[in-house]
């Protein structure tokens, strides 16, 4: 009996971890292993998938991997224009697509690298950065809180600044062996060369739409016709209220506190970028013993000039070798730093050994280094200490907003328990503009608080957000005011204005039309600038790639300058004109003449040949390893909260 139960008891055991298995090939252990039931990944290199299973293998792609490089392109943008484009726009200039490429094209090297076992250490990654002019304190040193400022203002996080650099230290070996000498013929550098080297030469007349005066107004049929096919250019976008916390590292600075004895310790670490350091006139000689090292000191010592004691010793006055001012740091550090800047004025007593051999050295001069006082840069220091730690206590302070924020469910009761300042606006638009247009969503996190605001639904709070500048807010969706198309009576005045523009420049371009045609016909631009009661310009000589904007030679017009024959002209739309052009002169070049021109410029092309190079090994590569992009997955990562 004993031995029927204790059997009994395995087969009840094997029954219950038999349906186990069963439940896992059937739900996916994968899914059961994810948080939520959810995945987080949009694409995946190499590996294999396994059915109800998931991968295994290879490398994975995260949504916020692909979101981050989404928002980076966003404020590169902004940097370059001025203007941040609308989530909506970017979306349809296809920003998202391109993130996703540039982030799999990143993740393939990184899978390619890891696959070569290619390792670069932490010591090449630091020294790499050192070396890093940009990050160069007034000492010329690394300065750690010049490069955190740097990367701050570029919107790019510690860890991916090491990561982009170790990247890109791989990737010098893995494409070491793609040359860039002669990858481009000389037939097709010359040919090039001579197209974009070129240059041309434009007369200009620039007609405004404003030289048409008398436009009448529509009449009311006309009115009518007119919005009812316009009707999208008078639509009144969607507002939204919203409420919001913003929690930022200035607002927290305040709060730190920065004990003396650390100031000091900041001061001493920090010492070179406070005034200059010591600089010495140094001479040196060379001998390859210490022996002779010696006698030339003696020899020196007793009256000899340093090149005349050399001459002695080593049969030669060219081992005196002027060094001039230098500072410690130019020196190799060690014994030969240590021995020159611990010399007095002439003749070293004693010589100094280093890797090179040995040293004799004569002190012509020195200038002494100047500090700065503490009392002087004790402010400064403080205000850079609590920079630097007040993310810290940035990040407590958020941690604590969580804690609040999972209990109470309540952004607002989050903020009033721990004293945090709760802000609004009312009715804003997708770009932060009230009304009338004004800009009123301005400050710390401005974009991401209106590109919240509009990606959830009404009466809802947005997650805790972190922005690439390292602040953190929620957003609070109060009150949405759908976009509607108005009623022509509310805006006639508008419209009638908009359909006199339209007129106006109808009108114009029929004038620079019949002046065109006349110039192609033979009148001097100077005689048709005459009949328009305008003026001509002769622009400077541009290359494909330049413009004259202050002679109406706008890209555009330079663009079709190129495609001119000699006496010939072309109008060129502008937002309130038209520009006339005319070619008056082709500059082309001798590759005689520039031949040193040219030879720059086929290094440059070599350069991009062996760019678009490394590019196909890479795509080579992407489809030995294979890519699967779950687009359902892609798609939602893009969707509007508000959209289901």
């Amino acid at each position: 009996m004993n031995t029927f139960r204790k059997y009994a008891r395995f087969i009840v055991l094997f029954v219950l971890f038999g349906m186990l298995i069963v439940s896992f090939a059937f739900w996916g252990v994968g899914d059961m292993l994810r948080m939520g039931g959810r995945s987080a990944e949009v694409a995946h290199i190499g590996g294999t998938r396994i059915p109800l299973y998931g991968w295994v293998g290879g490398a994975s792609i995260s949504v916020a991997e692909v979101r981050d490089q989404f928002n980076r392109q966003i404020e590169a943008i902004q940097r370059q224009t001025g203007q941040r484009p609308e989530p909506e726009q970017a979306l349809r200039f296809g920003l998202h697509v391109r993130a996703l490429e540039e982030v799999i094209q990143r993740a393939v090297l990184d899978y390619t690298i890891k696959e070569f076992g290619l390792v670069v250490t932490d010591d090449e990654v630091f020294a790499a950065i050192s070396r890093n002019p940009a990050f160069a304190g007034t000492g010329g040193s690394f300065d750690r809180l010049l490069f955190r400022n740097r990367l701050q203002q570029a919107r790019i996080s510690e860890a991916q600044y090491v990561a982009d650099v170790r990247r890109g230290i791989a990737a010098d070996q893995l494409f070491g062996a793609v040359r860039q000498d002669g990858l481009a013929p000389k037939s097709l550098r010359d040919d090039i060369f001579k197209m974009e080297a070129e240059r041309r030469v434009a007369e200009t007349i620039y007609v405004p739409d404003s030289i048409i005066v008398d436009v009448p107004k529509p009449t009311n049929e006309q009115l009518a016709t007119y919005f009812e096919a316009n009707k999208t250019r008078f639509q009144i976008p969607e507002y939204r209220a919203f409420s919001y916390v913003l929690m930022t590292a200035d607002d927290v600075v305040s709060q730190v506190n920065v004990t003396l004895d650390a100031l000091k310790q900041e001061y001493e670490a920090r010492a070179a970028e406070f005034g200059t350091p010591e600089r010495r006139d140094v001479d040196q000689a060379m001998a390859d013993s210490e022996a002779k090292a010696r006698a030339i000191i003696a020899a020196a010592t007793s009256g000899k000039s340093l090149e005349d004691a050399a001459q002695e010793v080593l049969g030669s006055s060219d081992g005196v070798i002027k060094l001039g001012l230098v500072t410690k740091k130019d020196l190799p550090p060690g014994p030969l730093a240590d021995g020159v800047f611990g010399a007095p004025t002439g003749i070293a007593p004693a010589p100094i050994q280093s890797p090179l051999g040995w040293h004799v050295v004569r002190i012509n001069a020195i200038e002494a280094g100047k500090a700065v006082p503490f009392d002087e840069v004790k402010e400064k220091l403080e205000k850079d200490l609590k920079a630097q730690q007040a993310p810290d206590l940035l990040i407590k302070q958020v941690t604590d907003f969580e804690r609040v924020l999972a209990k109470t469910q309540s952004m607002k009761a989050a903020a009033e328990d721990l004293g945090l300042k709760l802000n609004s606006y009312d009715n804003v638009d997708a770009r932060g503009q009230d009304s009338a247009g004004r800009q009123v969503v301005i400050g710390a996190a401005a974009a991401e608080l209106v590109q919240a605001a509009f990606s959830t639904r009404e009466s809802a709070e947005s997650e805790l957000l972190e922005t690439q500048r390292g602040e953190y807010f929620v957003v609070r969706t109060d009150r949405i005011t759908p976009a509607r198309t108005p009623a022509l009576s509310e805006i006639e005045d508008k419209v009638i204005d908009a359909w006199q523009a339209e007129e106006r420049r109808k009108l114009a371009d029929a004038k620079v039309k019949a002046a065109l045609d006349k110039a192609n016909a033979g009148t001097g631009f100077e005689d048709l600038a005459k009949e328009l009661g305008l003026e001509m310009r002769t622009a400077k000589a541009v290359t494909r790639f330049e413009a004259d904007q202050g002679n109406y030679l706008t890209q555009p017009a330079v663009v079709e300058l190129f495609k001119l024959q000699a006496d010939k002209s072309q109008s060129v739309r502008t937002a309130e004109g038209n520009v006339l052009v005319r070619l008056k002169q082709i500059d082309a070049v001798d590759l005689a003449k520039d031949k040193e021109v040219a030879d720059r410029f086929g290094k440059q092309l070599d350069g991009m040949v062996a760019n678009d190079l490394m590019l196909q090994l890479i795509s080579a590569l992407r489809a030995k390893y294979g890519v699967s992009v779950d687009q359902a997955a892609f798609a939602a990562a893009f969707r509007p909260q508000s959209q289901p």
